[in-house]
Parts: C-alpha cells; structure tokens; sequence
C-alpha cells in the first residue's frame, strides 16, 4: 500500500500546484436587423465582456463586466433600485469602510468596504477592499456622457487611474500586495472564440501562461515590453515604433493603450486618412463615412457594401523594434459582416479633441495572448513563430498521460475492492452457529422418534 499512498501523494502535489484563479468570460452582444448603423456600431464599440464573482457571507453571484478604464471591483450596492445588486446588509461579514470621492464617473456615491470574495478555480476566499455603490448618476447615463455600468458592477484592471487614487488596487494586485505568499500581480487574457461578436474566453490570475500550460506556451516564446506612461498617467500602454499599412509606414514613434472594453480599434486622424486615400476612397459611395456620439466625444467610422473587395485591405501592423516583433491584423480582423453590409472595426474622432494614440480592444487582445504584471511593470506576449525544442513539451506530455492513467488504474482499483467487499461470502456469526445447529438437532431428534 505505501506504493499507492506514494502515487497519490505525487497527484496531489501536481494539483495542488496549480494556483492560477480563473473568471470564464463571454460576451454580451445582441443585433437585430431593425438596428440603426449607428447602434450597431455603439453594440461593437462596448465589448460589454461579463464573468461572475462570487461576494459575501453566505456568498451571492454577481454577473460582472471587465474594464481597464477603473482599478477597483465596484459593485451596486442595496440603494441601487431595478438592478441586480449584492445586498450587504444580508452578509455577515461586509464591512464599510469610508467614502469615497467620485468622479467623471457614472457613480456619484460609494463606499470603500471590505468583503470576502471566492477565488476561482483554486477554492479559497480572501477578504478584499472593494467599492460598494450606493447611487448612480442616471441623467448622465442616459445621455451617453459617461461609459456606463453594466450588470452589477464590474472588476476593473487598471494599474492606476486618475481621480481614483483612493480606491482600492484591482483585484490581482491587492492579492498580490496583501498576500504577498500567496499571490502575484500578473494576469492574462486569453480568448477561446475570437471571431468578431459573440466572444469568449478567460481571466487569469495569479500566473503565467508558460507557467500552468506547457503544452501550449514556452518561456522561450515570451516576450515582455515596459509599460509607458501618457500625460503623467499609468496605464497599460506600450510605446510602438512604427504603425503600418501594408509596408508603408504611416505613424512613427507612437503609444497603444490598451483597453478590453473597447470592441473595436481608435485610431488617430492621420491614421484614418491614410487608409481613406488608399483603400475606402476607390470604393466611392460604396462605403460611406458615418457619426456616433459617445461619452463626449464624436467618432466617425466606415459602413461598406458587401459589394467591396475586403481581401484588397492590407495588412495593419505595430513594430516593436526592440522585441524584432509586429503585431499584425488582417483584413478578417478588421471588418464585421452584419445585413449584407461590412463595418470596419476602426474608428476615430472628429471632435476638437484629437487621438493621438490608438486605443485597442479586443480586435488585438483576442489574436494575441497577452499578460500584464504590475510590479515588472510590463506587458507580455508570446512569439509563436519561434520554434522551440519539442522535448520539454513532450516530457510534459507524457507526464499528463502518465498521472491521467494512474489517476484511472487507482479508481478502477478502488471500484474492484469496494466491489469485493460488498460481494464477499458472508461470515456467521457464533451465536448464529450454534443456532442453525441446535436448529438441524432438533429436527434430526423429531425423526428418530
């Protein structure tokens, strides 16, 4: 038997390993044929990703989005009326904490509190600082001046944001700051269904993809760039050397700021234009330049005929000259089809305010398999063009294959001896011995009278 303990030890210690917290996503997305472009168009901008998390004590599940634009999780609070909301005054272990001062924001009061969360995937609860609305600023939602809250509230991801310098860090990095044993700062984004609309994927805490999937990603693969800042503001932003369409070099030395919220690509004017003079502009009226107006800013974009050549679109790229790499997006990337029309997944600003950078969504993050780590203050990727030797990978292989069929023989085991006891000759007991033969006796007494 110490063989089988051993076995079993050696399985546990594989599992027990396996730290990353994982939050399954998908996408809201719904059109219908009665839509505006104007609507479809709004439907693609949001990417309105939502996962669950489950708060308090006894827990409740909370449908949630996922932002980059805020850095705490922010949850609608009891006062919040029509909305499915988490109630503290049903946990027993909420605790508020103070005020807290917003604004630009869809809130207009909340409350920093403190409550336990469950941790996905590895089956633990942590207490954790978080933001527990009590009023929404419903005139301003309705006049799309601020990017509203959807579902009950949303984990935001940011490194650090302005007018929220009180607010609780994000998720990973609070795990990380305040359980600094337990957890690191890193998380990825890793989609499952990448094709333009009904999204899905996952959030990974808590480690790195060549770290918990050796099957699919090597350290060697992995490249990282440092974060930058923009106008004295830390977010998750890399500086790109060259932005490209096709082999022309249309933007130099400039920024992406990452967003996953965002469905589509922002780009600057002078961008945009390039790509009018050398591709929507030989279509003519087959393409038409359209406006939408959201959260103070007018944005202008590209509703085509399915008529149009969209493989004549070439390829846009950002060079990274120090990692000798291009992220590249192809014309399948860029153009949704929906009602015999093409929307191209490109827009930019027409107001006073001019983009300078691009601002990406999933229209990137869903192609590449991103991870970003607070405290290296980077941004990591993989290269999956660099071949790596299969070796490791197929010792990891068989080492999977191996646990899988000693995980399978010591259940098969375990069935066979449950299965032997249960059908085992029955023992009499001594009193049930001399029983059946005082029994038989007497019986055998009775015939010889």
């Amino acid at each position: 038997m110490k063989f089988y303990k051993f076995i079993i030890l050696i399985i546990l210690i594989h599992y027990l390993a396996s730290s990353e917290i994982i939050y399954e996503f998908k996408r809201d997305f719904e059109l219908n044929k009665a839509m505006s472009e104007e609507s479809i168009y709004s439907k693609l901008f949001y990417n309105d990703i939502y996962t669950y998390v489950k708060l308090g004590t006894p827990s409740k599940e909370l449908k949630v989005g996922i932002t980059f634009q805020s850095k705490s999780l922010a949850i609608l609070g009891s006062n919040i009326k029509n909305r499915n909301i988490f109630d503290e005054t049903q946990s027993s272990s909420y605790t508020s904490i103070s005020k807290i001062f917003c604004y630009q924001s869809q809130m207009l009061d909340a409350n920093i509190s403190e409550e336990y969360i469950y941790l996905n995937n590895i089956n633990k609860n942590e207490k954790i600082k978080f933001v527990l609305i009590t009023e929404l600023d419903k005139e301003n939602l309705t006049e799309n001046i601020f990017e509203p809250i959807y579902f009950s509230g949303y984990i935001g991801l940011a490194m650090n944001k302005q007018f929220e310098n009180d607010f609780p860090d994000s998720l990973p990095i609070y795990l990380s700051e305040n359980y600094k044993d337990k957890y690191n700062s890193a998380f990825s984004i890793k989609f499952n269904i990448k094709e333009p609309g009904n999204y899905n994927g996952k959030l990974i805490m808590n480690g790195y993809p060549h770290e918990y999937d050796k099957i699919n990603y090597n350290i060697k693969q992995y490249k990282t760039t440092r974060t930058q800042s923009l106008d004295y503001m830390s977010d998750w932003c890399i500086s790109i050397d060259n932005a490209y369409y096709g082999k022309n070099s249309v933007i130099q030395n400039n920024y992406i700021v990452f967003r996953i919220e965002f469905g589509i690509i922002l780009a600057p004017d002078n961008f945009m234009k390039h790509l009018t003079d050398n591709y929507f502009e030989k279509y003519g009226d087959k393409c038409e330049i359209k406006k939408l107006k959201l959260m103070y800013e007018d944005y202008k974009f590209y509703v085509c005929s399915k008529s149009i050549d969209i493989t004549k679109m070439q390829n846009i790229s950002f060079e990274l000259k120090e990692n000798n790499f291009n992220f590249t997006l192809d014309y399948k990337d860029l153009f949704y089809e929906y009602n015999n029309k093409y929307y191209f997944l490109i827009a930019t600003r027409t107001s006073s305010s001019t983009l300078h950078d691009f601002i990406i969504g999933s229209v990137l993050m869903k192609k590449y398999d991103f991870v970003f780590d607070k405290y290296k203050s980077s941004i990591g990727f993989y290269d999956l063009s660099i071949i790596v030797d299969n070796k490791e990978k197929n010792y990891f292989l068989i080492f999977i294959i191996v646990i899988s069929v000693l995980c399978l023989l010591i259940i098969l085991l375990i069935i066979y001896f449950v299965w032997k006891y249960m059908n085992k000759p029955r023992i009499s007991r001594k009193n049930e011995i001399n029983d059946d033969y005082n029994y038989i006796s007497g019986i055998n007494s009775e015939e010889k009278e």
